[in-house]
């Protein structure tokens, strides 16, 4: 079984995005932690050939694929047991206008509140082809926590769940361009 690089990049980005959606979260550099996983054994397996796959990389390509993410506003890494770490760039008019920024795709979402600090996450994209469905809690305006569990509807049984944790690095982005919203410039 495969997992596109692409489709993990997506998936990696998706759930990071969140904290955009929450009024009191904080505009600049954000963090952010996601642990990938899957209760089927060949999901399991694929995601631990792409974690072993990316360390594996060479100086050029790490840089190749680096330099693709940073176009749409990511740095990743893979850091400690694999975790893919990121970093994005979170505008004051990204959280007013509550936008969700997506790396790519065609992707619709939709948030219910579920209390002061708690959204419901629902998300549909046709390219790649991919839903799921969480929960993100968010902690404090430097800080917030999320579970995802997102399915590959051309492969079901590509079903995984992230956990995902972020956290506001500072108001300036350094070198690291605002995320890329759809449909703005």
């Amino acid at each position: 079984m495969k997992i596109r690089f692409s489709t993990m990049a997506v998936l990696a980005c998706l759930a990071p995005a969140l904290p955009a959606m929450a009024q009191d979260m904080r505009p600049g550099l954000w963090e952010l932690t996601n642990n990938v996983g899957s209760s089927n054994a060949q999901t399991q397996a694929a995601i631990g050939a792409a974690r072993q796959q990316l360390a594996n990389m060479s100086p050029e390509q790490r840089q190749a694929v680096q330099q693709l993410l940073e176009k749409n506003g990511v740095q990743l890494d893979v850091g400690a047991g694999g975790a893919l770490r990121s970093k994005m760039c979170v505008t004051r008019e990204m959280i007013a206008r509550k936008e969700m920024p997506m790396q790519q795709g065609d992707c619709s979402y939709k948030m219910t509140p579920l209390g002061a600090n708690r959204l419901q996450v629902n998300f549909s994209c046709t390219r790649p082809h991919a839903s799921g469905e969480g929960e993100m809690t968010v902690d404090s305006p430097t800080r917030y926590h999320a579970r995802m569990t997102v399915r590959n509807q051309d492969q079901p049984e590509q079903t995984v769940d992230m956990d995902v944790k972020g956290r506001w690095l500072g108001a300036s982005c350094g070198d690291v361009r605002p995320v890329q919203v759809p449909g703005t410039k």
